[in-house]
């Protein structure tokens, strides 16, 4: 793959249902390692920004990550590319234990025939191995550690949003989009995520994150988008996006010239 300074780029994004917009033409980009945070009033459209970068709703624009095109409406493409997401409200298998659950999310395609399987079955055994062993570092990574044969059920709301996490860094991704990863979770909870975060950045992951706590976004992103009504009004660092009239007036609800 070529190198790039940037991860992902994201060019004149629309989405259109029937005759609403709910995104309109907006543009910005991703460099690796990179925290970016994306806020707004309710219903600006921040998560359908997320749905049309991992191909969940169809999208007009062009995206490329690290270089190369990706094709809007194609989740599997998006996947394939390692832009991976952690949704609002945790997305896991409640009966399976923490370890298959973040073996899930590193399922690997070869192999998935029955034949296959038995001539391969070195291989595969040694596969699953290294799978098994990759969860338990996610796990630990996250501060799980010790809870790989729990339950997902069994787990607090804080722990499954802990859980969800390790399973999209099992995948290995290149972008991370994060939806309100720290709704439900108290203080101490949101500064641990914070500090797990930062660390995640160090190894070169570019972030998108959504999230309604701004002290939480202020203290954690190097840049920040904000939406109102589908528009990118501003974006920049924490300081010169509160000094935007335009995002306080957003935030406080007073009318403003376009």
């Amino acid at each position: 793959m070529t190198p790039t300074s940037t991860d992902l780029e994201v060019r004149n994004l629309s989405v259109r249902f029937g005759g609403v917009t709910a995104v309109d033409d907006v543009s910005f980009e991703i460099a690796p390692g990179a925290i970016v945070g994306l806020i707004g009033p309710n219903g600006s459209g921040k998560t359908t920004v997320l749905n049309a970068l991992t191909g969940v709703v169809p999208a007009r624009g062009s995206l490329t990550v690290g270089g190369q095109p990706i094709t809007f409406s194609r989740p599997s493409q998006s996947r394939r590319a390692k832009v991976i997401r952690v949704f609002q409200a945790p997305q896991l298998c409640p009966e399976l234990s923490c370890v298959e659950n973040v073996m899930l999310g590193a399922a690997e395609s070869a192999g998935r025939t029955i034949m296959s399987a038995w001539l391969r079955r070195p291989t595969m055994w040694r596969r699953e191995s290294d799978r098994l062993a990759d969860a338990g570092r996610q796990l630990r990574r996250v501060g799980l550690g010790g809870s790989e044969a729990r339950a997902a059920r069994e787990l607090t709301y804080g722990e499954q949003r802990l859980l969800e996490l390790a399973r999209a860094l099992g995948a290995a991704p290149r972008v991370l989009m994060l939806d309100e990863p720290s709704a439900g979770l108290n203080d101490a909870e949101t500064l641990a995520l914070r500090n797990l975060l930062m660390q995640i950045r160090n190894e070169g992951i570019a972030i998108l994150v959504v999230d309604h706590k701004i002290d939480f976004i202020d203290a954690l992103c190097d840049r920040i988008l904000v939406l109102e009504t589908g528009r990118l009004i501003a974006q920049g660092t924490p300081s010169d996006v509160w000094s935007d009239r335009r995002v306080m007036d957003a935030y406080l609800g007073v009318a403003h010239d376009a």
